[in-house]
């Protein structure tokens, strides 16, 4: 228990401040563009962080959480944060987005949007961190997202289906896709559920990667929504 917390203390500390500033930041933007805002957030743990396929807590437990405003004209803005462990300096990313989304009819939508992707405790300067611009188009169940690296000029595909859209069930079932720009495919599988009137959310997930990144297969979630 007092490892935990130590890891709480220094993951508020390091990234607390900041993503107050960006929701702060978000809420006033999305105000003045329009009347009416949603407001939306969770926070909780999960075993491992992966992504596209490969672990980035080592396959450790991590603290996550998100806060995001959408506006009723469909506008978005989001900051995510995590710890990570890259066995160097770096302790944790924090993700900001903005995009905008739309349905077209009852079955057809798009979103499109613009990803940076920062770190803190590493070297780089927030100029030179990762960003990226992407685009989905969903029909009903099936979605697919094409993320595009404005720095290195690569792609990530990446495609997902939600089974309990199409059978009905008593959980969230839903697998995914993702091929990069070497060729190199991940997939996996996504379980889950929600309690106390989706307040909570446990989930699990199974992944497959094609470049077979050591304690990278397995994530398990428990999240409070707000």
């Amino acid at each position: 228990m007092e490892g935990t917390f130590i890891r709480w203390s220094r993951f508020c500390s390091e990234v607390g401040e900041d993503m107050k500033k960006i929701a702060i930041a978000m809420l006033l933007g999305a105000t003045g563009a329009a009347n009416a805002v949603e407001i939306e957030g969770s926070a909780g743990v999960a075993s491992n962080y992966v992504w596209r396929g490969a672990t980035q807590s080592d396959g450790n437990p991590v603290l996550q959480g998100s806060i995001g405003v959408t506006t009723e004209k469909g506008f978005y803005a989001n900051a995510w944060g995590s710890q990570v462990d890259y066995n160097d300096d770096t302790t944790a990313e924090i993700d900001l987005s903005v995009g905008f989304s739309n349905d077209i009819n009852d079955t057809v939508s798009y979103d499109v949007g613009y990803v940076r992707y920062s770190y803190t405790g590493d070297e780089a300067k927030f100029g030179d961190d990762a960003q990226e611009i992407y685009g989905t188009l969903s029909l009903g169940p099936v979605s697919g997202t094409l993320y595009r690296d404005i720095d290195n000029d690569s792609n990530y595909y990446a495609g997902s289906v939600d089974v309990s859209d199409i059978v009905s069930m008593p959980f969230d079932l839903s697998g995914f896709v993702g091929r990069d720009a070497d060729s190199n495919m991940d997939a996996g599988v996504v379980l889950g559920n929600s309690f106390m009137e989706d307040k909570i959310n446990v989930s699990y997930t199974w992944t497959w990667s094609e470049d077979d990144v050591d304690d990278s297969t397995h994530s398990l979630g428990v999240f409070y929504n707000f």
